[in-house]
């Protein structure tokens, strides 16, 4: 009797276990519905106009996006301009020929972008964002423009300081000069597709004027090697090595860089004997020391002295390899190529 009494409570409870289960697995949540990427990021990026240029970039965050859009945008220039000057044209002017080899990209990269403006932002993902810039064309050629003539003023007071130098120092300044002047190039460039009123030649007469006055310092620059009879064979190991370096070394004193070898040795006591042999170097700039160094060269002594002074010119040809004449004999010469 009391069994018959709770199967309606058993069957109700059942049902209502079935239904609660049946309602929880059914339930799923309804997943958020991804927005669309911006057409902007997609699409083509707006062709430049006579007035402004534009760039896009896609980087881990917004400050790194904006650096890649400016990267992109002073790129299309780079492009643009070697295609329309070709990197071993010749620049004439009334002065000079200059035979231009420049790596255009390179030095374009460096152009900094100072009046752009964010026109479009975008987060793509927890690590993707889209930036689009747009800069003002006019802005960008005056900022360009006052930068070169900062650097040119620059360079011309550099060159007035060199005149009442010795000439060692007027060959290093002045080489230095002709390639930060040669680096002014893509700059200039750059400036003319920006502004057709710009005056790209009376520039580029600019820097091949500063390649002149290089080139003029160059012939300039003689060496004389001169040498008591004892140093000899260092005087020719010096030579050799300027002449290799593509020095010029003259047989005559006038007008030209003066290096004076003069040498003492000294033989130790004992059963081992060596040779010490003090060698003295003076470089002069008509009567203007410019340097020199006391160099002290040891080799063992077997009753030969030829034998000692033949060897120690062997070492210090090594000597000039290795440490450079630069330290060997203290001066301080630009041999770089």
């Amino acid at each position: 009797m009391q069994s018959k009494m709770l199967n309606p409570f058993l069957t109700l409870f059942i049902t209502l276990f079935a239904i609660i289960f049946s309602g929880c697995g059914s339930a799923k949540p309804t997943p958020a519905k991804k927005a669309p990427t911006p057409k902007w990021i997609t699409s083509v990026l707006p062709s430049d106009t006579a007035t402004k240029m534009y760039g896009m970039g896609i980087e881990k965050n917004r400050e790194m996006a904006i650096n890649a859009a400016l990267s992109d945008m002073v790129a299309k220039l780079g492009t643009s301009i070697e295609s329309n000057y070709h990197t071993d044209q010749k620049v004439t002017n009334s002065y000079s020929t200059l035979e231009a080899r420049y790596i255009i990209n390179a030095e374009v990269s460096k152009i900094k972008v100072n009046n752009y403006k964010v026109i479009k932002s975008y987060k793509m993902s927890y690590r993707e964002f889209a930036v689009m810039i747009e800069t003002d064309k006019k802005k960008f050629a005056e900022g360009l423009k006052s930068e070169l003539a900062t650097k040119k003023k620059s360079i011309d007071q550099k060159y007035k300081a060199l005149a009442s130098r010795d000439i060692l120092t007027q060959y290093n300044g002045k080489k230095a000069l002709s390639l930060e002047a040669q680096k002014l190039t893509p700059m200039i460039l750059m400036i003319s597709q920006l502004d057709t009123l710009f005056d790209k030649d009376i520039n580029l007469k600019f820097v091949a004027e500063k390649q002149d006055a290089f080139l003029e310092q160059q012939k300039k620059l003689k060496f004389y090697v001169s040498s008591d009879k004892k140093s000899h064979a260092f005087a020719n190991k010096i030579k050799n090595y300027l002449a290799q370096n593509g020095f010029i070394v003259v047989n005559s004193s006038s007008h030209a860089v003066n290096i004076k070898l003069s040498t003492t040795e000294n033989i130790t006591k004992g059963n081992i004997k060596i040779a010490v042999l003090t060698l003295n170097v003076g470089v002069y700039d008509k009567n203007e020391r410019i340097g020199g160094k006391t160099i002290i060269l040891k080799e063992r002594y077997n009753s030969s002295l030829a034998s000692v002074y033949k060897n120690a010119a062997v070492h210090l040809e090594q000597d000039i390899k290795t440490e450079g004449i630069n330290s060997l004999i203290g001066i301080n010469l630009d041999i770089k190529k």
